[in-house]
């Protein structure tokens, strides 16, 4: 009988990558999740229920998140920066999705609770910050297409 080989992750998942992962979890820990409540408020925050499901970037944003949170825990990476990556929202992006959000009158612009909800709705991230820059252009389109649906109505 042939014998199963495990997979070696430590030979198929970076070093980075795998501190990322044990840094998440720990985290979770530290803030006294279980599983089930992790993956849950993971899922709210960034879109994926599990961590493996996220790009080494999303892993490490995620990180300074749950930093952010309480947990006491190192992130080997620079704190994340709006727009600077090439997978998140540019600064130009997010200033016209809160200038589309003041001209409907959700007065907190990016943080109104409103906007939060189209967001999720139009993308399923729970924040515009966790969006791709092609989810931003779906919700700057949605915006756009909901403006004029009004201005043609009035």
């Amino acid at each position: 009988m042939k014998k199963e080989m495990k997979k070696d992750t430590k030979k198929t998942v970076p070093q980075r990558r795998r501190t990322l992962l044990h840094i998440a979890h720990k985290a979770a820990t530290q803030l006294g999740w279980d599983e089930e409540t992790r993956r849950d408020i993971q899922k709210t925050h960034t879109g994926h229920a599990s961590c493996r499901d996220m790009s080494d970037t999303e892993l490490a944003e995620w990180c300074w998140m749950l930093k952010d949170m309480g947990a006491d825990i190192y992130v080997p990476n620079p704190a994340p920066r709006g727009g600077q990556d090439l997978t998140k929202p540019t600064t130009q992006q997010l200033a016209q999705i809160e200038r589309l959000a003041f001209e409907r009158g959700w007065k907190d612009g990016l943080d109104d609770g409103r906007l939060r909800g189209f967001v999720k709705h139009t993308a399923g991230v729970e924040d515009v910050r966790f969006a791709s820059r092609k989810q931003a252009t779906n919700i700057i389109s949605g915006m756009r297409r909901w403006k004029q649906q009004g201005e043609s109505a009035a």
